[in-house]
């Protein structure tokens, strides 16, 4: 073990304490929580950096604390909303909230057997851009609001989480900040990112008096990210991309 597997178990940890809140009715607390094991996802790779510290047990040791943090919280965080907030009968929230796990399994399992890996690239959805979608779209003044209004608009929603679970586990290529260097509308993305969770963050909770405001920022920096991985990209990067899936594709 070296240091940054440590950093690596802090995600692990929040991923575990966020489920663990949810039995304690603290669906805010399990949000932030999954927040919290990003930015140990963030760290970890960091401190792997600073240290030299690269190896084939860390990365396997990341992508399973991936799948507690960003598949096996996320379905919790599901299963609660839709049965609690939105009361839905105990079987579609339990449906809803197994899609997270199930996909996040399939993924798993899938780069398991082989890897996909393309320069400047995901394939498929990442599972950490798929938890932050699923934990602001729960927190999102749209979701809390649909409450108050009939109960058949939460099907909008439900739409999305179907459709977010179906790009994780596709072969599209999705931008990645591996060996890519950020021009233009992608390093406005990428800044608009990191300067609004904490102007969300902290101007939420001392100006606004709205602690979940964050989540609307991150809802909206979610939707940018999916509007320019798919139109801001050099065509000849994602004909490349496209190209490299095929071949894949082709020799499973």
């Amino acid at each position: 073990m070296k240091l940054k597997d440590y950093v690596t178990l802090g995600n692990l940890l929040s991923g575990l304490l966020s489920i663990v809140a949810l039995f304690h009715h603290r669906f805010d607390l399990a949000s932030y929580l999954v927040l919290a094991g990003f930015v140990f996802d963030v760290l970890d790779g960091l401190v792997a950096r600073l240290t030299h510290q690269f190896n084939k047990f860390g990365s396997e040791l990341d992508n399973l604390c991936d799948m507690v943090s960003y598949s096996v919280a996320p379905g919790f965080l599901l299963f609660y909303a839709y049965y609690y907030q939105a009361g839905f009968p105990l079987w579609v929230a339990a449906a809803v909230g197994f899609l997270p796990v199930c996909v996040g399994t399939v993924r798993a399992a899938r780069f398991n057997v082989r890897r996909a890996e393309f320069p400047g690239f995901f394939i498929g959805l990442p599972r950490t851009a798929f938890a932050l979608f699923m934990v602001s779209l729960l927190n999102s003044s749209v979701f809390q609001d649909l409450g108050r209004l009939v109960s058949w608009l939460y099907a909008v929603p439900t739409v999305l989480v179907a459709i977010i679970s179906y790009l994780m586990i596709s072969t599209h290529p999705f931008v990645s900040h591996h060996s890519r260097k950020f021009r233009g509308m992608l390093r406005f993305g990428m800044w608009f990112f990191l300067v609004s969770l904490p102007v969300g963050l902290v101007g939420g909770w001392l100006l606004l008096d709205d602690p979940m405001l964050v989540f609307d920022f991150l809802l909206f920096d979610q939707l940018i990210y999916l509007l320019l991985s798919n139109t801001v990209v050099p065509p000849e990067e994602m004909k490349a991309a496209k190209a490299y899936v095929r071949e894949w594709l082709a020799m499973e």
